[in-house]
């Protein structure tokens, strides 16, 4: 989702981290495909179809569904990471960029709350349309609101950054990570942190990879090792988690609980796929021209209206009609419909509305550079 390209010495984009980025949106509607599993529909009478996928279980295609459930983490880290790596690079934030992304969130879910209202005939509820009519405020979509949160902080990380030595950096980056990755993930939010904190910690990590570990950042058989370990970690760890619930009452409802961005293994995992990534080189314009809509993907899949009252029918059509015998074939079938449809709805929107949207965010981003001029010399003027 985030829209810095790495170019390769040529000027075009290197395909294999659009790749990636193909990658880690594919995740991330895996994990919500998996997350409606345990999500009931509030239009339908009975919602047999719900798996509570946090508790622990002996059917192995349960638990495989619950591991699958940490894509979405880990596509979310990939994406930030693949953002991180080139905003250490770049000291400048492009508010028309942030303009744009606001403009098509907001478009886009005024869209589809037209074509929803109108299916259900009004039946949505104030709170469900104000929401919708205001979708970065109420965070619909997380990680859009918390990258427009980070994106202008990012200018001020790195001249911190900057300003310090190889041992101030490490030090900052090892207290940041004692604090809000390592104990986040053992004992929760004790540390007070939220996405955006751990996602400024994560910045400090990648700083101190790229300045000071190249070597290790371009070494293919470490961070192959790297990722082996951190994927077998993650799946060791939600088994060692099933295996102790089976027999501890208590710990029963605990296969989620290391689901955050701050799991030390998927951390490790997208930080060694972004690596590999990286000193592989390829160019494909279609790869790239995918890679492009991960944005618009993301926004139209995981609306809060089709999430909430659609999404649902797919899995209760699934449960009545043929069962959860072969589970893990429908949740690839559900997968692969649900991203096609943000796929097509992406074309579609792209090179029809998007123009327009365009054009608009073109007239309308001067008037507000003129009227923040004018409320900044007034502030100055102040003693």
């Amino acid at each position: 989702m985030q829209t810095l390209k790495q170019r390769d010495l040529t000027g075009k984009r290197n395909s294999s981290i659009e790749l990636l980025k193909i990658f880690g949106i594919f995740l991330i509607v895996i994990n919500h495909v998996i997350q409606t599993l345990h999500s009931s529909n509030p239009d339908l009478a009975n919602n047999d179809y719900v798996l509570d996928l946090n508790m622990a279980t002996a059917n192995i295609q349960q638990l495989i569904l619950t591991i699958l459930r940490y894509s979405g983490s880990l596509g979310n880290i990939l994406f930030f990471i693949c953002s991180a790596w080139f905003l250490l690079d770049n000291d400048k934030t492009s508010k028309k960029k942030m303009l744009q992304m606001l403009m098509d969130v907001w478009v886009v879910s005024v869209i589809i709350l037209a074509v929803v209202y109108i299916l259900r005939s009004g039946n949505l509820g104030m709170k469900m349309i104000i929401k919708q009519l205001l979708p970065t405020t109420f965070s619909n979509n997380w990680y859009i609101t918390c990258y427009l949160l980070f994106y202008p902080l990012h200018t001020f990380l790195n001249w911190v950054i900057h300003k310090m030595d190889q041992k101030a950096l490490l030090k900052t980056t090892l207290v940041l990570s004692a604090l809000y990755v390592f104990a986040n993930f053992v004992l929760g939010d004790v540390f007070f942190a939220t996405n955006l904190v751990l996602w400024i910690a994560a910045y400090f990590i990648m700083a101190y990879m790229k300045y000071y570990l190249v070597d290790f950042s371009n070494n293919m058989k470490a961070n192959i090792l790297m990722l082996v370990l951190g994927i077998a970690g993650n799946i060791a760890l939600v088994c060692l988690t099933n295996f102790l619930g089976l027999r501890f009452g208590l710990l029963r409802g605990n296969l989620l609980k290391w689901h955050s961005f701050s799991n030390p293994f998927l951390l490790l995992t997208a930080i060694s796929m972004l690596n590999i990534a990286r000193n592989v080189h390829f160019y494909n314009r279609a790869v790239n021209y995918i890679s492009g809509l991960s944005l618009l993907i993301y926004i139209f899949h995981e609306n809060i209206l089709l999430r909430t009252f659609y999404r649902p029918l797919m899995w209760d059509y699934v449960y009545n009609q043929f069962g959860y015998e072969y589970i893990l074939v429908w949740m690839l079938v559900l997968v692969a419909a649900t991203f096609a449809f943000g796929l097509v709805a992406s074309i579609l929107y792209k090179h029809t509305i998007q123009k327009a949207v365009t054009a608009v965010c073109n007239w309308l981003y001067p008037i507000l550079q003129k009227i923040y001029g004018k409320i900044e010399k007034v502030i100055l003027r102040l003693h």
